[in-house]
Order: C-alpha cells, then structure tokens, then sequence
C-alpha cells in the first residue's frame, strides 16, 4: 500500500476520533471548564484535518472549514491553562486572545485558497502576526505543566505534567520538522500527512485520560493565583457569600457530589480557598454537622429523583452509584437516616402514586428553608 494511502487512512482515523472526542464531550452532563475547550479544539480538528479532501468544494464550504477549523492550537493553549491551573486558570481576556489567533488563522486559510493573488502587504502583515502568536502559543501550552513546579505535589501529578510535556513537545517538534521538509522535499508530503493524523490522535487519547485524573484529582492550588492581599479586605460575610455561590455552582451545576471519594480538600482546591474556610462555611453557615453530611443530602435528593421516575432502573444499587455512594451499603444507611424509610420502600410509595413526605417539611433536621441554596437545584420529590 502506497504511503499516500496509509496516510489518507491515518487521517480518517484521526478524524473519526475527534469528532468521537467532541461528541464525548458534548454528552457529558456535567462539564468542566477544560472539557468544554476541549470539545471545541476537537471539532475543529476534525475540520482542519478534513480540509485537503474539500479542495474542489464550493467556496461557502472551504470558507466554513477555514473558520471552523480555527480554534487548534489557540484552542488547545486554553485547555492547557484550564487542565494545569483549575477552573478558574481561564478568564475573558484568554479567550479574546484565542478569538484573535482564531481570526488570523482563518484570514490566512483564506487567503490561501486564492491561488491566483498576488501576496498584498496587509495579507503578509498577517501572516508574520500569525506566525509570532501562533508560536507563542504552542511555547505557552509546552510551559504550562511546569508552572508553580512544587515537589510538594504528588507523584502522580508530576507524571501528568511531564507526559503532557512529552507527548505535545513531540507532536509540535514532529508535525513543524516535517512540515519544512515537505515544503523541500514534496516527496515527504504523505508522511507529513500522516504523522499529523497521529499526533492529533495521541493527543486526543492523552487529553481524554488527563480529564479522567483530573476529575478524581483537581489541579492543585498555586499561591500566585491568589490575590495580593489589600489594605481593605472585603467583609468576612462578602467572602461568605462568593464562596456559598462557588460551591452552589459545584454542587448543583457540575454535581460534583455524584463524585463518591470526594474530599473537602479537594473540593476546596477546586473553589480556590482554604480547607478551614470551606469547612467552617459548610459548619456555621449551613449548619451541618460535617462536610460528608452535606454530600449526602445532595446524594439522597438525586437518589429520590431517580427512584420516584416510573421508567427508572430497578437496581437500588445502580441508583446509589449514579447518587454518588461508593457502595450499596452507606447508601441505605444514609437515605434511611435523611428519609426515615428505605430507598425499596421510598421506590415502592412512588411506583404507587404516593410519594413520602418530608417529615415536618425538613429533611430529617435540616429545614430547607435555611440553606442559603436548595437540594439539587430544587425540592425533593
């Protein structure tokens, strides 16, 4: 098989991939930050790698593939920054960044299906900026593991970074080294072909297995993300306050209670702030006696909702799971402490057009009225 072949099969591999990554992505219900960048990077890969099969496409088409196919290595300089430093390691002024990149790169693609034109100096003045950005970027992306580089971090988070640093510093180094070849040596053009296919393949694969760590192991906090102390502190209630509507957002946005080896430190690094901060805010503000405690109110409420569906799975232990338990056993306890009946029993009332109540409107000493936010996002059935 000629090389021009492996290298058309390599590609449609790649592209399968990404569109597989972006749909992936898509369906997760609750997403984070750096998986939502992903799932942009991943369709327009997939539409960057497309490009040479449309060459005979109308213009509309080859425009729309310019365009959608923008967001690569600005894109993935966002999911960098987003995977090493947290939910908070991307703001506006990042994303306007990547929106300009995102633009030079698809005047440039363009320009460039005008074979005919003669280069003009606003066309050559682009491309220089794009070639200085787009550099800066992929150099920014290579660097972003080691930042705030602590030997205090654990063993396996110092891996993550350096394999990041591994397989994106060779697929860069591999896809540039080719490219000036093929440009010299156009017999190299299937290979070049091909191993970008691969290194956006591994990329794929290594970014998704990232995601799955972080999401048992959030990015760890850097003292230079923490604002210069002031003169003026804000009023401890003030900081009570973003703080209740941080972990509201956890909590009922991306549910991270459905997390069952959660810890308060953890999701504490994930809110940017002190384990005792959190920890006193979930005591004094809450009233809970303890952190697990309120994970497990959060956890029974999403239980309640799929046992009360008529169409939900009849497996009590798949229920706990998708609540959040590690197993089938703290799952009964807790529910039958919070409901006073068991999750059979709750399931069976519900199946029979008779939902329990909430003895006393409350659930079992905590009224919901007092929580400055409700139970998952509202009542309990």
């Amino acid at each position: 098989m000629a090389m021009h072949e492996v290298a058309i099969a390599m590609t449609a591999v790649a592209v399968a991939m990404s569109l597989l990554s972006l749909f992936i992505l898509l369906l997760r219900r609750a997403k984070r930050d750096a998986e939502v960048l992903f799932a942009v990077v991943s369709g327009s890969l997939a539409l960057s790698l497309m490009s040479p099969w449309i060459g005979d496409a109308p213009a509309w088409i080859r425009w729309s593939v310019a365009i959608g196919g923008s967001a690569t290595c600005n894109g993935f300089w966002l999911v960098s920054r987003a995977l090493f430093r947290g939910e908070q390691g991307v703001h506006l002024r990042h994303l306007l960044l990547a929106v300009g990149v995102a633009l030079l790169i698809a005047i440039h693609r363009g320009t460039a299906m005008q074979a005919n034109a003669s280069p003009s100096m606003l066309v050559v003045a682009i491309d220089a900026m794009l070639t200085l950005t787009s550099t800066s970027l992929l150099a920014l992306s290579f660097l972003e593991p080691l930042r705030g580089w602590s030997m205090k971090w654990t063993p396996s988070e110092r891996r993550l970074r350096l394999s990041f640093m591994v397989v994106y510093g060779s697929s860069v180094l591999s896809t540039t080294l080719l490219g000036e070849l093929a440009h010299a040596f156009p017999t190299l053009a299937p290979w070049r072909a091909g191993i970008v296919a691969l290194c956006a393949s591994a990329m794929i694969t290594f970014t998704h297995l990232a995601f799955r760590y972080r999401r048992q192991v959030p990015a760890p906090s850097n003292h230079r993300d923490r604002p210069a102390p002031t003169k003026q502190a804000p009023a401890p209630c003030e900081d009570d306050a973003r703080l209740a509507t941080l972990l509201k957002q956890q909590l009922e946005v991306l549910q991270v209670y459905r997390e069952p080896h959660l810890k308060v430190a953890e999701l504490a690094a994930r809110l940017g702030t002190a384990e005792y901060r959190l920890s006193k805010l979930i005591t004094r503000q809450l009233g809970e006696r303890n952190f697990n405690q309120l994970l497990n109110r959060y956890r029974v409420a999403h239980a309640c909702k799929l046992l009360a569906m008529p169409t939900a799975v009849d497996n009590i232990l798949h229920v706990s799971g998708e609540s959040g338990f590690a197993s089938l056993g703290p799952f009964n306890r807790a529910f039958k402490a919070l409901m006073g009946i068991t999750p059979t029993e709750y399931r069976t009332a519900c199946l029979k057009g008779e939902p329990p109540q909430i003895p006393n409107g409350e659930l079992h000493g905590a009224a919901l009225g007092e929580y400055p936010f409700s139970l998952d996002g509202g009542t309990l059935p």
